[in-house]
């Protein structure tokens, strides 16, 4: 929750008081207003801090939004190109296909005396 503040402390600084027979002694006020001042300007630099570090948090939730969408965009990729696979469409019949290969090659092999668990 926001609070806008109705003094600064450079208003505070510059207020003046009407002088009257029967008040307050004025160095004991200027005293208090200056501890006031004080205050006020540790709440003003913590404001413009807070302000900054909001824009900076602004400003990296601005680049995980946009790198999520990346990674979500990629996301679908792998997802529709591992839906290919698990379907089996095409890629088992390739693969069958390797094995039976790399099956008549080892045959070949073996027939003519290589021993094939030696071939690295």
């Amino acid at each position: 929750m926001a609070t806008k503040l109705n003094l600064t402390s450079q208003k505070i600084l510059d207020e003046r008081f009407p002088g009257v027979p029967r008040g307050y002694d004025p160095l004991i006020v200027d005293q208090f207003l200056d501890k006031i001042i004080q205050d006020y300007l540790v709440i003003e630099s913590n404001e413009l801090i807070d302000k900054q570090e909001i824009e900076a948090l602004r400003n990296e939730l601005a680049r995980l939004k946009e790198e999520n969408y990346t990674l979500s965009v990629e996301n679908g990729k792998y997802k529709n190109r591992l839906e290919n696979i698990r379907d089996g469409s095409g890629v088992t019949r390739d693969n069958m296909e390797l094995i039976r290969t790399i099956d008549k090659y080892e045959k070949y092999l073996y027939s003519i005396g290589v021993d094939i668990n030696s071939i690295k």
